[in-house]
């Protein structure tokens, strides 16, 4: 996305087209980059369910389309404000129902002679997604686009490691168990 904002800033396009551009194409990348993902975690479950991929698919495509018609950097950033709300509240459902769905996927007890224990990652995804929400929006109402567009790139690298690095510290620890 930032390669992109600094490449076509070499050529006279309106800053605000530029922008939208830059954001839409980094979207375009990131369903690419994880549909075969997706795709293969629902052929895993259960045969007939890869056609659930097709509505997200459409829904991104027509948001595509709408902002780069659409060409406002502000539309822009509210979806991406919007997409990470939605999930959001999609979590914070799931988590009042998370104790139902983890006796579902993995009940509670013994396998090989070890205590199965259970984790859930709802509430670390969910609070990854309310700090770029808030970061987001932060940004909209107080700093450029140039600001933006700078800053979005290096939070997704911080948030990534702040994932994994709560992930680690929620997982069980193994040589607990061992002793």
């Amino acid at each position: 996305m930032l390669i992109l904002w600094v490449g076509l800033h070499q050529f006279p396009i309106d800053e605000a087209a530029i922008f939208v551009i830059s954001v839409v194409t980094a979207q375009g990348y990131m369903v690419w980059r994880n549909l075969p993902t997706a795709a293969a975690s629902l052929n895993s479950i259960q045969a007939g369910k890869p056609h659930m991929l097709r509505w997200p698919v459409i829904i991104v495509i027509a948001l595509s389309g709408l902002q780069i018609w659409l060409n406002d950097p502000l539309f822009t950033q509210r979806v991406l404000s919007g997409i990470c709300l939605f999930i959001l509240i999609v979590m914070l459902l799931g988590i009042r129902r998370e104790q139902a769905l983890l006796d579902r996927v993995v009940p509670a007890g013994f396998r090989f002679g070890r205590e199965i224990k259970r984790v859930s990652l709802l509430r670390i995804n969910a609070l990854v997604l309310a700090i770029v929400i808030t970061v987001n929006e932060i940004l909209i109402a107080s700093e450029s686009l140039v600001v933006w567009i700078t800053v979005m790139p290096l939070l997704a690298i911080l948030m990534h490691g702040f994932y994994w690095f709560a992930v680690l510290l929620v997982l069980p620890n193994d040589e607990a168990n061992r002793g």
